[in-house]
């Protein structure tokens, strides 16, 4: 409690203050208050500590979303792969796991897979099994060997070769082949 006292009978209407309590233990409350109040209206971090799905708006990933996979109504939500070694059999569903393994999603749209939704990086792969097995297969191994008009060398991995196991170059493309 705060009391003002000023001298009675003067014209002098100087007053004191005096304190009661101490001013300082309530300030202090206050400001921790406050800034509790900041940080939880401002959310905490929002970083999901395992996301369930990556958030995309224009084909780039802008963040990650939790279990309940509810974005903001302006971005697209993508699956989050779930990388897998390839199984014998060479399937589509090998390739498709594959194609999200090695990232080859990150730069390459490719319609039959969702989650490719590929950046201006690289070119999209629509059409590509026209140009022959050989030619893919190179591309993969070799990829500054023929650099696609309008795109930058050196962008997409080299070492492939390092990478894939020989089946798993054959299993892509096959793939490739009928798309």
């Amino acid at each position: 409690m705060i009391e003002i006292t000023t001298a009675p009978s003067s014209s002098d209407i100087r007053g004191r203050v005096r304190l009661r309590r101490p001013i300082l233990p309530i300030l202090f409350t206050f400001t921790a208050l406050g800034l509790l109040a900041v940080v939880a209206a401002c959310g905490g971090t929002g970083v999901v500590a395992t996301p369930e799905c990556y958030l995309a708006q224009e084909g780039q990933i802008v963040g990650a979303a939790g279990a309940d996979c509810e974005p903001p109504d302006d971005v697209e939500v993508l699956p989050t792969p779930t990388p897998t070694p390839a199984q014998s059999g060479g399937g589509a569903n090998d390739a498709r796991v594959l194609f999200i393994t090695y990232a080859c999603a990150t730069c390459h749209e490719l319609d039959s897979i969702p989650q490719s939704r590929g950046s201006s990086d690289g070119p999209a792969l629509a059409g590509i099994g026209a140009k022959g097995a050989d030619y893919i297969r190179t591309s993969i191994l070799d990829p500054s060997a023929e650099v696609v008009e309008g795109y930058e060398d050196g962008l997409m991995p080299q070492d492939f070769s390092t990478q894939l196991s020989t089946e798993e170059l054959e299993i892509l493309v096959t793939f490739l082949l009928s798309q």
